[in-house]
């Protein structure tokens, strides 16, 4: 029997998961850009940034881990397409900038922004998170317990802090004033945490099994686990959010999120905001980054394990603080593509997988999968789809054989 205390670290260790810099800065900026539109473009943004990563955490505990949803396709596919998402979203990429991110707000407060500083920041970071990664089974007690509170508190106070801001809202950008709703929606689309859902999936089933759940409960408890992490986020984005609305107070002029949360820490205290912030953005990149370390480390101990996972977790977490001072840049402007190219394919396989009966699919897999990866292709080589020019080109295609592929999988089974 699951307590109700153990049903909320597990939602809070799968906030935490998710809950790294982007997700601070995208809310607060939308909210600022869409002005009047506010409502639209944050219900379309939910979708995106919350349901497409719960569904995806969902489809995992159902599928059993992302490799085994890929082996519906084929055995090779679903190797290669499984490498290629954890390398991309865990240190080609987004671990390097868990560090680098939090490293320029700690910098904004102390005063050193040091090349020498940077690196020694990272390979500490680094260090402290491989450490708590290697247990992965145990990240309900680390994040869960500790630092997913911490953080929700600290965000609560830089919103009580900014109450007293009495502001209009800022007039509604051009972008979000014809199709606020679709500008929201592309936006939380872009947190690109419909992927990360696929790979914190097999930690989130490495906790429940460290809580003994087994079977039909471990992946109920994991539906409850997903959806109160995604109620989380949602209040949490909705606090942002509201921050950003009263951006006009206390930063007019901001071009991103983070200068409208580093606003927002300055109006509540000269002297202590810049640490407010700074620890704020530590706290939340440091979880990701634990939560991403350890993804990556249990696959591929599984998938090669003459290395140990406290191995290849150091491996990672060395690459990541090297990446993070010398060629983030670079590894940014080659994963960009790489990751616009796979999470078209990464959320049809979502979609598939949790509909009734989709173990037996084999045909919808196919067709829907071949659909989303073939056009999204196609915009990054320069050939427009219809919905393109918002980032949707795949969608129709996917949408079309995806019904077709099940048509031929029910008729076969008839």
């Amino acid at each position: 029997m699951t307590t109700s205390k153990e049903r909320f670290q597990l939602a809070f260790t799968v906030f935490a998961m998710f809950f790294g810099a982007g997700n601070l800065i995208f809310p607060v900026f939308l909210a600022y850009k869409a002005g009047g539109n506010i409502i639209p473009a944050f219900t379309g943004f939910a979708l995106t940034a919350i349901g497409c990563p719960m569904l995806a955490l969902i489809a995992v505990g159902k599928g059993n881990s992302l490799e085994s949803i890929g082996n519906r396709i084929h055995p090779l596919f679903s190797r290669i397409f499984t490498i290629i998402i954890y390398l991309a979203i865990g240190p080609c990429l987004a671990i390097p900038r868990t560090s680098s991110t939090s490293f320029e707000m700690v910098a904004a407060a102390t005063g050193n922004a040091s090349t020498f500083f940077s690196i020694v920041y990272s390979f500490i970071f680094f260090a402290i998170a491989g450490i708590i990664a290697i247990h992965p089974e145990k990240l309900t007690k680390t994040l869960g317990r500790i630092l997913a509170p911490i953080l929700l508190l600290l965000i609560l106070a830089l919103f009580l802090g900014t109450i007293k801001a009495n502001a209009a809202m800022n007039i509604t950008a051009e972008e979000y004033a014809a199709s606020p709703f679709a500008k929201g929606f592309t936006e939380g689309y872009q947190t690109m945490d419909a992927i990360a859902g696929l790979v914190f999936g097999t930690v989130l089933a490495l906790n429940l099994e460290d809580m003994g759940k087994r079977g039909k409960e471990e992946k109920k408890e994991g539906k409850i686990a997903a959806i109160g992490g995604g109620i989380i986020l949602l209040i949490v984005y909705s606090i942002l959010a509201l921050i950003g609305t009263k951006a006009n107070v206390f930063a007019p002029d901001a071009t991103n999120g983070a200068d409208i949360l580093s606003g927002a820490a300055a109006f509540i205290s000269s002297d202590y905001g810049r640490i407010l912030i700074a620890v704020i953005f530590v706290i939340a990149c440091f979880n990701t980054s634990v939560g991403l370390l350890s993804s990556c480390g249990e696959y591929f101990t599984r998938i090669y394990p003459r290395l140990s996972r406290t191995g290849w977790i150091a491996v990672f977490a060395l690459v990541s603080a090297v990446i993070a001072n010398v060629g983030l840049e670079t590894i940014i402007s080659l994963s960009g593509p790489v990751l616009e190219f796979i999470y078209p394919a990464a959320i049809i396989l979502t979609i598939i997988t949790i509909i009734p009966g989709s173990e037996n699919m084999h045909i919808a897999y196919i067709c829907g999968t071949t659909a989303a990866l073939a056009s999204s292709l196609l915009p990054i080589l320069g050939v427009p789809l219809p919905l393109s020019a918002s980032g949707f080109g795949w969608l129709i295609p996917s949408v079309v054989f995806t019904v077709l592929g099940i048509i031929i999988d029910k008729k076969k089974a008839a």
